[in-house]
């Protein structure tokens, strides 16, 4: 522990007096540095497989790929979008930038190992696949029975492309597969594939959906496993077998899109295509640009050099603080905050932003343009706060309002990691609420069979 902290805070001190040029266009050598080191530590320390999803490790890892990455690619000018590329190399603040970041993630990387020490000592109300299920309020034959209901209103919003459709199917997800018919391996299996193909038919454009549901499947099946994350060989082949998968999928649908410009008509054509795809000229370029690493890192280093240059204006907890007002239309107050998203695409592309375009601003440029180099402290206290969510799926009663709540708002935390600022992350939910308290009524109705001095619990 302590030569991962003094290795990276000698990272922070060394992109404190490097020579800007050389951060510029090598900036990566530290991120990777950071990688090398805090990632392989949490891998030994995290114990069981669901634990990787805890917010602060799952945003760190995401952190690093897009810094450790971008800062490869966009000053190499790979990606089909290069307008980031000048840009990178012509900032003059980066002895102030990459020391934010890597202490950004190193605030990340000790609440981790904080809240990895506390789930040590609890005991999860949520029993194990298998025998600890049998006790569930109702019986397995009525969870089968609802299995259509669900597979049917997924499959409506899917069609009938409902206003913020994948909230509604995020919950329903949430509901069915914590449902206690799934402790049968074959059936549940059956069910998470069932969801992916679905998705794969009629949202195979929206990446972001697919990644989603692919990180509540492997959650909920660690967290009812208790899989536990070992290292032996075997282990190590399942783990990149499954990586493998993950990719394929996202790549396939990748395909679907038109990356690659393949003539493509079904899922199943796409991954019989990934190979092809893989091995063109053109997958540096289509990858950089799939996986948002160009628009990721470019608006996290442009987003805070405007802030240094006084292009975009300090907001001291502003942008934090729009959720707030979102009931209130903008003409009814003389000042509205505006999430850094909105300050920062409507100033450096305005034409894009008056199209309807936005450019997500990573949450620890949000902070830096919140409080300079004092927004490490509001960085690490939300931080703090959502990791609180994940310690609350394994303390609330099981299968109840806050249960679903917690799952639904991690699994989507990278929403607001990557920028799309906390008042769509909660509206996000808010959509999603509805069917995911009705999911709860309805399983207190079942459990009281109608007997009135049931207590119901939400």
């Amino acid at each position: 522990m302590i030569f991962v902290v003094v290795t990276n805070l000698l990272a922070i001190a060394a992109a404190c007096i490097l020579p800007n040029d050389f951060l510029a266009s090598h900036s990566y050598v530290l991120y990777g540095v950071q990688f090398l080191t805090l990632v392989p530590y949490l891998l030994g320390a995290a114990g069981e497989v669901k634990n990787l999803f805890m917010p602060t490790i799952f945003v760190l890892v995401y952190f690093l790929v897009n810094l450790t990455l971008g800062s490869w690619l966009v000053p190499r000018d790979y990606g089909w979008n290069k307008q980031f590329t000048e840009i990178a190399l012509s900032i003059d603040n980066y002895n102030i930038i990459v020391p934010f970041l890597l202490a950004a993630n190193l605030v990340l990387f000790l609440l981790s190992r904080a809240t990895l020490r506390r789930l040590r000592n609890l005991q999860l109300t949520a029993p194990v696949f298998g025998a600890g299920m049998a006790a569930a309020p109702y019986p397995e034959w009525y969870s089968l029975l609802k299995a259509p209901l669900y597979f049917s209103a997924f499959a409506f919003v899917s069609v009938f492309e409902a206003f913020n459709v994948f909230s509604f199917q995020l919950a329903i997800m949430i509901l069915h597969l914590t449902e206690p018919a799934l402790t049968r391996r074959l059936y549940r299996f059956a069910v998470y594939g069932g969801y992916l193909l679905i998705l794969l038919a009629f949202s195979f454009e929206n990446k972001r959906e697919i990644a989603m549901t692919l990180f509540l499947v492997i959650f909920v099946e660690a967290y009812f496993s208790r899989a536990q994350l070992r290292f032996r060989f075997v282990h190590i082949v399942g783990y990149v077998a499954a990586i493998a998968m993950f990719f394929g999928l996202i790549l396939a649908a990748s395909i679907l899109r038109g990356y690659g410009d393949f003539e493509v008509k079904s899922a199943a054509e796409a991954v019989f295509l990934i190979p092809k795809y893989v091995s063109s000229d053109f997958f540096i370029d289509g990858i950089t640009d799939n996986l948002e690493l160009n628009y990721c890192y470019g608006t996290t280093v442009t987003a805070m050099d405007h802030g240094l240059r006084g292009l975009v204006d300090f907001q001291y907890g502003a942008s934090l603080a729009k959720w707030v007002f979102l009931p209130i239309p903008r003409d009814a107050i003389a000042y509205k905050p505006q999430s850094m998203m909105q300050l920062f695409t409507s100033e450096f592309m305005p034409e894009w932003w008056l199209a309807g375009g936005s450019l997500p601003v990573m949450f620890a440029a949000d902070m830096f343009l919140n409080f300079h180099v004092f927004g490490l402290a509001a960085f690490a206290l939300i931080w703090w706060g959502i990791n609180e969510l994940f310690v609350r799926i394994h303390t609330v009663a099981f299968r109840s309002l806050a249960f679903y709540t917690c799952i639904f708002l991690v699994i989507t935390v990278l929403m607001f990691a990557r920028g799309s600022g906390i008042e769509l992350w909660l509206m996000y939910f808010l959509f999603g609420l509805p069917v995911l308290l009705g999911g709860r009524l309805l399983g207190n109705f079942v459990r009281s069979n109608g007997n009135p001095r049931t207590r119901w619990v939400v």
